[in-house]
């Protein structure tokens, strides 16, 4: 049962674009470190391996606490990382308020609301704005809810069924501390830039400043390997930030439904953690791999069996100028919708099933 549940390395630099790592002396430095430490590993343990055989090399006992030392710096300085990236994941609250349509035929309450938490992962600064990325499902509520009430029937063993429709007139988004925060003073009001239904991601910006230090690589191209080190960074049940860790099961899983491109991670995620990164560890650096969006569930418990994510090459084309990519995604929405309103073979009907089966 599947439920839904190019990066840009911000240096605080100034840059406005997605940026390559020549652009940014500070990340070509830290991927000559990690290159060199490697290097020194590799070396030590080719020396470890021979050395209690071949004269004149120094003993493997003697290297050993080097090996060790190298190791536990690489491990450090990925929970480093981890912690810097931590502090640029963000709980993200919707709130959509629906009225009761006039034409429906039942005594319902004339509104209703609806609230879900989610993840949000700022990525880049540009213009003033702090940009983050979701889930579409997560600051998208559906256009209308139908409500459908049993009631006893006039005759014994008869019911009586009533059917109420809401439509939805205004929803508001925020980033908030968590789930149980009920202080709005500090709430942070998000404008939606862009969204991809079809792939389940959003961007969305603010004016207010997420901090986010660099501390992950970007390779819009990268393809993950089975086996690999993975972590995903965001809010379970949006109680609190958390960083899980696993390993990739599937990368480039070809979803059989829609033929959607999803990596397949064996790594503990729930609802609320829709929206939230997920990275590849390579040598000690962390790559930015992708988005989490669904939830793959034992239907007996629905504990997660595997946590599905949207890989960055596939909405690389959205982060570097999301502006520009909602300005030429509603052009071809508008030449089909009139293209379908000229055969008479369009649908204005809205597909609510990512949302209805959110992980928030």
């Amino acid at each position: 049962m599947l439920r839904c549940a190019a990066g840009v390395i911000d240096d605080r630099s100034g840059t406005e674009k997605v940026p390559n790592h020549s652009d940014h002396p500070g990340v070509e430095t830290k991927v000559l470190k990690m290159k060199k430490m490697i290097s020194t590993l590799a070396a030590a343990l080719f020396a470890v391996s021979i050395g209690s055989t071949q004269p004149g090399c120094v003993a493997s006992r003697d290297l050993r606490p080097s090996v060790i030392d190298i190791v536990s710096q690489m491990e450090s300085h990925t929970t480093q990382d981890l912690e810097n990236i931590v502090r640029s994941v963000r709980c993200l609250r919707s709130k959509a308020l629906y009225l009761l349509d006039i034409e429906s035929a039942s005594p319902a309450p004339p509104t209703k609301s609806r609230t879900g938490h989610g993840t949000a992962f700022a990525y880049m600064h540009k213009g003033g704005y702090t940009y983050l990325i979701t889930n579409t499902h997560v600051v998208q509520d559906p256009e209308e809810l139908v409500e459908i009430t049993l009631s006893p029937g006039p005759e014994p063993g008869t019911a009586g069924i009533s059917v109420s429709r809401y439509l939805k007139i205004a929803q508001v988004n925020q980033l908030v501390d968590d789930a149980s925060d009920d202080d709005d003073s500090d709430d942070i009001d998000l404008e939606v830039v862009a969204t991809n239904e079809e792939l389940d991601i959003a961007v969305v910006k603010t004016r207010s400043f997420i901090p986010n230090f660099g501390a992950y690589l970007v390779d819009t191209g990268i393809e993950p390997e089975v086996g690999e080190e993975v972590y995903v960074v965001g809010y379970p049940r949006g109680r609190y930030s958390a960083v899980t860790r696993g390993i990739i099961a599937h990368p480039d899983h070809i979803d059989d439904d829609d033929g959607e491109h999803l990596d397949i991670l064996d790594v503990n995620s729930t609802f609320g953690n829709s929206g939230s990164p997920y990275f590849v560890r390579r040598g000690g650096a962390l790559y930015w791999a992708g988005i989490m969006g669904k939830i793959s569930t034992y239907p007996e418990s629905r504990s997660t069996m595997f946590t599905l994510g949207t890989p960055i090459s596939t909405f690389a084309d959205m982060l570097d100028d999301p502006e520009g990519y909602a300005a030429d995604h509603a052009a071809d929405h508008t030449t089909d919708h009139a293209a379908d309103h000229v055969t008479e073979h369009g649908s204005d009907s809205h597909d609510a099933t990512a949302e209805e089966e959110g992980v928030e």
